[in-house]
């Protein structure tokens, strides 16, 4: 807990005094791959009409949001910096630092560093530990079995009888990933795992513990939203 709040308490004061070093020069972002590729307006309607109950809850939490596919085969193990682009105007360079396992089996942990954007000021409340998770990202990778869908050959098959269902395991990401002021989330779309949600949060919206009138006013606005949205279902 003392950690997270150093962490609020550098991110109100210290960010806003521009404590961010210069992105590399040795490295151009504009030759980078890119984590997040974009969709094609059409699929995005589509996705969006198909999810539309989980992603307007998602949603609610958001400034801003979009749909996307994502580029997993840059998270491996000793591959190049790439480009963590949550959206077109922010564009952090990263590279592979670890993957270690997570207690359960099906889960990854992806430790990556910051190579641009990084916080570098010396400052006597920043520690070493607390500067390096300032410059690290954490993301979780996932393995899931999963149906496919009638025409569906993208994923390798385990049943070769094509009058079953065949089922493969679909790989896909989660995770929040932070930069100054900004929290942005990742999930994936639906339980086919092949597009993701970013959503950007929002502060303002953020649910609070406690009874203060801010708590008490932002749980009774989600209340409603809940209310609305099941009235639509």
């Amino acid at each position: 807990m003392k950690t997270f709040l150093k962490l609020g308490i550098y991110l109100s004061i210290i960010c806003p005094m521009l404590a961010i070093s210069n992105p590399l020069k040795s490295i151009d972002s504009h030759k980078l791959n890119r984590l997040f590729q974009p969709v094609p307006q059409d699929m995005r309607d589509k996705t969006f009409n198909q999810n539309y109950y989980s992603i307007k809850r998602a949603t609610y939490f958001a400034k801003r949001h979009r749909i996307v596919k994502a580029d997993l085969d840059l998270l491996a193990e000793k591959s190049e910096p790439f480009v963590l682009n949550p959206f077109d105007d922010v564009a952090l360079v990263i590279e592979t630092d670890k993957i270690r396992d997570q207690y359960s089996g099906t889960t990854r942990v992806w430790m990556g560093t910051k190579l641009s954007d990084r916080i570098e000021v010396e400052d006597p409340r920043l520690s070493k530990e607390l500067k390096k998770q300032l410059n690290s990202v954490i993301l979780y990778i996932h393995a899931e079995s999963v149906e496919n869908q009638e025409g569906e050959f993208s994923r390798p098959a385990i049943s070769s009888d094509l009058s079953k269902p065949s089922i493969s395991t679909a790989i896909y990401i989660t995770g929040e990933v932070s930069h100054l002021n900004s929290k942005y989330q990742i999930l994936p779309v639906n339980s086919s795992f092949n597009k993701y949600l970013v959503i950007e949060l929002d502060r303002e919206k953020r649910l609070l513990s406690g009874s203060s009138e801010e708590a008490q006013r932002r749980r009774e606005a989600h209340m409603d939203f809940e209310r609305s949205l099941l009235r639509e279902q």
